[in-house]
């Protein structure tokens, strides 16, 4: 009866799915997931399979600040719509959604790692009253069994929109804007940290929070997130644009 008065609906379209199906057939055939041979540390994919451990070109010339990144799927217009239906169309049980499809990127050894978010600046979680990092953080906690911690980082400026900013901008509106908990931080030090953002496109942000987290200790930081940018492809058009609730 439930299922009929509330039937499930596909989380980027908003069509009715069939029984037992996440997405609708159209958009599952559009959601590109994340799967290797990939690049071990930022996940872009190969286009063939590779040694285990294979670094690509850009990582190993210029070697990130991060110890990986781990996203469910590509970044385009399909998962970007769902991310926007989370974060501005206030779809919070999509954060659920998304974590389940995150778990299986987890360390098979992640008995001592400690999930944490990219904060919100306070102003900006009042308006929102969530933050939609947090939500999906604490649902991988839960279904990976692993420590959670709302409030590892600080976000210490309300920093401006960073669309349509070149990554040399977006570096500098970000890059003061994160500093760690100065209470968390015999947690932080030493520590192993999986840092959860909901989309990963230049990696102003998520490198900033890396930054801080390593600043103050922390042995070893992993970045999750539910899309992320492949390189050499174009942002969908509109990024932050209207989303359909």
């Amino acid at each position: 009866m439930l299922d009929f008065a509330l039937p499930q609906r596909c989380p980027a379209c908003g069509e009715i799915t069939p029984d037992g199906f996440s997405f609708c057939p159209i958009c599952w055939e559009k959601i590109r997931f994340m799967n290797r041979p990939w690049c071990e540390s930022c996940a872009l994919p190969f286009p063939f399979q590779q040694a285990d451990g294979a670094l690509c070109a850009d990582c190993l010339s210029n070697p990130p600040m991060h110890d990986g990144i781990r996203a469910a799927v590509a970044y385009d217009s399909t998962s970007r719509q769902i991310a926007l239906r989370l974060k501005y169309g206030g779809k919070i049980g999509l954060a659920k959604m998304i974590a389940r499809h995150l778990v299986r990127h987890l360390p098979e050894d992640r008995s001592d790692i400690i999930i944490a978010p990219v904060p919100l600046h306070w102003t900006r979680l009042w308006s929102r009253s969530f933050n939609q990092s947090a939500l999906i953080g604490r649902e991988l906690a839960r279904l990976g069994g692993t420590a959670y911690c709302a409030d590892l980082l600080i976000r210490t400026k309300r920093t401006p929109s960073l669309r349509g900013l070149s990554l040399k901008e977006r570096r500098t509106a970000v890059g003061t804007a994160f500093v760690a908990n100065p209470a968390r931080q015999k947690m932080i030090a030493g520590a192993r940290l999986l840092l959860v953002d909901d989309v990963f496109t230049t990696g102003a942000t998520s490198n900033g929070c890396v930054k801080a987290l390593k600043k103050s200790g922390a042995s070893w930081v992993q970045i999750f997130c539910w899309a992320r940018a492949l390189r050499g492809e174009a942002l969908p058009e509109n990024s932050f644009g209207s989303v359909r609730t």
